[in-house]
């Protein structure tokens, strides 16, 4: 069974005083994590009681991450995160992702310096404390996760292709670890060590680079120091669309995902309202939608993600409406009468988390291999896994889009999500975002409710096999041809309809029931 739980923890009730950085140091509401992995979000939960920020949180989640689902964000990979700070009223992007090395055969890993830069721009605790719990795990071990193992099983044959993750992730029979099975990666747990003793910068300029790369260059992948030394994160503006009061704040491309959501939830809101749209006809309206912003993707977006068009435009009302034109709540519009594009393979595999701190501020990330185990190759003597540069062949980051609502006139924090699952990341978090804000069902209903997606290539209606309602053959009333699929999209996500600042007991934090993580709310008296 899935795990997605609100853990209500009573800590140090007796010990109110306890010093920054100390587990009860914070008595009351301290903030919420979600992520795909329990122990990573148990990591983030002790982040907050301690006194620490909702960037520190994310911090430690990722590098506790790294350790526990290194299928999705080991070291060697990198992401894009969606940073809100309460007091400064501001939310800006920091963009890690693990674009190709010059030679354009790895991917650059970057994931490493964007968490320092989260940290020294947004951090309260000190780096050391941050990394401790990932470095013990792996050091140490820690029991193979029933989310991890759901993978591990995915990519079995890649594993037995590569000695070093063999001799880690298989059993002495070959199989893959199973849940419960000790995980341990004591070369790993080294790195971490140096990472959090001489900081972030080690891994790039310092004598731990020379390792990283003379181990990448034993295996035919030529990343070199020079490489390493001048890859850099960047903080930029975020892109942003009003909704009532509020606003959303997404990641512009390469993350191509945000401006699908951007896009979906203009459709389904400003344009015809999700809300006042019958249940009978919400399958219809998330299948016109998904399938018109995809098609309209094929015209905008290149290989990598990018766009020469002005991005903002991309998720205005009036190009929303230009979408939506002859949308027919009774018939299906064939995906030919729209546009016409080729498909091609897109990366499913990345990881989602959000973090929120009692002050309000919000962090929202998505972190990727650029493939599941990034490119099957371990770098001997380290335990980081390297991904693939992205191609046209299925590796590549540009499905990514984290997600976060604030009032840009007083700072409250009311919404941060993150998604995964390919293509159909920003349709499930779009689906999820409405429903919640618009619809304003439960976050809980919201994220458990059937899912939808048209790709606009082929014209076809996937639905969820988990669906027992009416959504296909409302679908096929229409005209629309469908296909079931396991599942359409992860999302892991905290609401807060009156804002954090504003009353922290109407928040609640879910993690997808469809996978295997954690979300915990965490308060104390």
């Amino acid at each position: 069974m899935a795990i997605a739980a609100i853990a209500a923890l009573s800590l140090a009730a007796c010990e109110p005083d306890k010093p920054l950085g100390t587990i009860g140091n914070v008595t009351g509401f301290a903030g919420a994590a979600v992520a795909d992995e329990p122990r990573a979000a148990v990591v983030a939960r002790d982040v907050l009681s301690a006194g620490g920020s909702a960037a520190d949180a994310a911090v430690a989640l990722y590098f506790a991450l790294s350790v526990t689902m290194p299928s999705t964000a080991a070291i060697g990979g990198g992401g894009i995160c969606i940073v809100h700070d309460a007091g400064k009223k501001t939310t800006e992007v920091l963009d890690f992702l693990p674009r190709a090395a010059p030679d354009g055969r790895v991917a650059v890993p970057l994931a490493v310096r964007g968490m320092a830069a989260l940290q020294a721009r947004y951090g309260k605790l000190r780096w050391e404390q941050l990394l401790g719990p990932a470095e013990q795990m792996a050091r140490l071990g820690t029991p193979t996760s029933r989310a991890l193992a759901r993978e591990l099983v995915t990519a079995a044959d890649r594993l037995s292709q590569d000695p070093e993750m063999a001799r880690i992730f298989l059993r002495a029979d070959g199989t893959p670890l199973q849940e419960g099975d000790p995980l341990r990666q004591e070369q790993l747990g080294a790195v971490l060590t140096q990472l959090r003793i001489k900081g972030a910068g080690e891994f790039y300029t310092g004598p731990l680079a020379h390792i990283i790369a003379d181990a990448a260059q034993s295996l035919g992948a030529p990343l070199t120091v020079e490489t390493l030394r001048n890859a850099k994160p960047e903080f930029k503006p975020a892109l942003e669309i009003p909704f009532g009061n509020q606003t959303i704040y997404l990641a512009p491309p390469p993350a191509a995902g945000g401006v699908v959501f951007g896009q979906l939830v203009e459709m389904m809101t400003d344009v015809h309202d999700f809300a006042d749209t019958p249940e009978s006809e919400r399958p219809h309206l998330v299948a016109e939608a998904t399938e018109r912003a995809f098609i309209d993707r094929a015209s905008w977006m290149q290989p990598d993600g990018s766009t020469e068009a002005d991005a903002a435009s991309l998720v205005s009302e009036d190009h929303a409406e230009k979408l939506m034109q002859g949308y027919d709540k009774a018939h299906a519009t064939p995906a030919a009468s729209l546009g016409a594009f080729t498909p091609v393979p897109e990366n499913p595999w990345a990881a989602g988390f959000v973090t929120a701190d009692a002050d309000g501020n919000a962090v929202a990330c998505n972190v990727t291999m650029n493939n599941l185990f990034g490119a099957g190759r371990m770098a001997p003597g380290t335990g980081i896994l390297l991904a693939p540069a992205p191609n046209d062949r299925g590796a590549g980051y540009r499905a990514l889009g984290p997600v976060l609502m604030a009032n840009k006139a007083n700072g409250g924090f009311l919404f941060a999500g993150a998604a995964s699952g390919g293509e159909t990341a920003p349709s499930a978090l779009a689906q999820v975002f409405v429903r919640a804000a618009d619809a304003q069902q439960s976050l809980a209903d919201a994220v458990a409710a059937p899912r939808f997606h048209h790709n606009g290539a082929p014209d076809v209606v996937y639905t969820e096999s988990l669906d027992r309602g009416s959504g296909p053959a409302a679908l096929t009333q229409r005209g629309h041809e469908t296909k079931e699929i396991d599942i359409i999209g992860r999302v892991n996500a905290i609401w807060c309809p009156k804002s954090m600042q504003s009353d922290s007991s109407s928040c609640s934090a879910v993690a997808d029931p469809r996978a295997y993580g954690l979300a915990v709310v965490q308060t104390g008296k």
